[in-house]
């Protein structure tokens, strides 16, 4: 199920999402897949993320959906571990959201050390 992306629609993809997002809500896409794949399972699983985040993020349901997008576009292209050793590594991420740099560095070592599995069909290339 693996769709590839370039490097530069990748870089595109995880800053239209924003690292934040992409740190943030990795995890629990990865283990909510079945609802992705769906097309309106994802659409009340982007009003539920809106509504959760109160408005604080986007200013309406169109920005999370493109987060949204984003985030499972990454994931398809087999490019979630990428994207989470991008934000893993990021000291603008550290400095300014840390408590998502903490959960991307965590998740990783996760993944890397066996305790998280990737889904099948969409590990890395």
């Amino acid at each position: 199920m693996i769709t590839n992306i370039t490097d530069k629609q990748f870089i595109k993809t995880y800053r239209s999402a924003a690292l934040w997002f992409v740190a943030l809500y990795m995890e629990a896409f990865l283990l909510r897949i079945s609802e992705l794949e769906d097309d309106g399972r994802k659409s009340k699983l982007i009003e539920e993320i809106y509504d959760n985040g109160e408005n604080a993020f986007d200013k309406d349901e169109s920005g999370t959906r493109t987060r949204v997008n984003c985030l499972w576009r990454i994931i398809k292209a087999g490019r979630a571990v990428q994207a989470l050793e991008v934000a893993a590594n990021s000291n603008r991420l550290k400095k300014n959201f840390y408590d998502a740099f903490k959960i991307a560095n965590d998740l990783l070592k996760r993944i890397k050390n066996g305790e998280f599995i990737m889904p099948k069909g969409y590990e890395a290339q």
